[in-house]
């Protein structure tokens, strides 16, 4: 594992990074920031790899990330409180998203909550947020996007609900410039008020409506509040939801 000697110049010169580390192969961008122990109280600092032979999802799951084409980077920002984790869960979520849309405006794109995003009804990116243990000040949101990959570089059990850019668009896109510009609508959002920036990401939440089931509850889902509990009507009423593995009830 070694670093690039010449880093994303775009990315590098924004004034709001601190440190950027880049590889070709890492075992995982999230991984490496639990080792960081050098850190800026106001910059971010960005580990970006061109491919990742251990990349990890929610819940200890794998994430497929071995074949190049895809943009695998972890940001590590300062935080008030670890508590607020969902601020920027939110602000990374609405980043990728509307980077996408800036280059595809009619692409199908929704936020699945709590950690993906989808074209249509498949997987093209998912995200992670970790503690840093050197510092309770940190924490890292790693993220996975399927950019310029083609269907057979998909693992044949994921070739039916994982999807990418370049599947959808036959276009390749450029990775630095849409990481940078990722980068920087993430910074952006960060700074509009909550209730705004929280009213722009349930208009984009995926299957809102549906019949899901979530930790044994089943009902519609409504929306998710501004802490980022996602909020379920049943017949035993409104109830919420910190964390769980949503299952939709209905076919889309």
């Amino acid at each position: 594992m070694e670093e690039i000697e010449k880093p994303l110049l775009k990315l590098a010169a924004l004034p709001f990074i601190y440190k950027l580390h880049c590889f070709d192969s890492i075992d995982s961008t999230n991984t490496f920031a639990k080792g960081l122990t050098d850190f800026s109280d106001t910059g971010l600092t960005i580990i970006v790899a061109k491919l990742q032979t251990a990349g990890r999802g929610q819940r200890g799951n794998s994430f497929f990330s071995k074949a190049q084409g895809g943009i695998f980077a972890t940001i590590v920002c300062p935080i008030p409180t670890i508590e607020n984790h969902f601020f920027y869960n939110r602000a990374i979520s609405l980043a990728i998203f509307d980077s996408i849309k800036a280059i595809f405006p009619f692409a199908p794109l929704a936020i699945k909550w709590p950690n993906d995003i989808y074209w249509g009804n498949k997987k093209l990116c998912g995200i992670l947020l970790e503690s840093v243990p050197f510092s309770q000040k940190h924490f890292s949101l790693g993220f996975g996007i399927n950019v310029n990959l083609r269907c057979e570089q998909f693992p044949p059990d994921i070739q039916d609900i994982a999807t990418s850019v370049q599947i959808e668009t036959g276009k390749t896109v450029d990775l630095d410039n849409l990481l940078c510009e990722i980068i920087k609508r993430f910074q952006v959002i960060q700074s509009l008020p909550i209730s705004q920036s929280h009213e722009i990401y349930e208009k984009q939440l995926y299957r809102i409506g549906s019949l899901i089931e979530i930790d044994g509850k089943q009902g519609r889902l409504s929306g998710v509040e501004p802490d980022g509990r996602l909020v379920i009507e049943s017949s035993q009423g409104i109830e919420f939801c910190v964390s769980g593995i949503v299952r939709f009830l209905e076919h889309p």
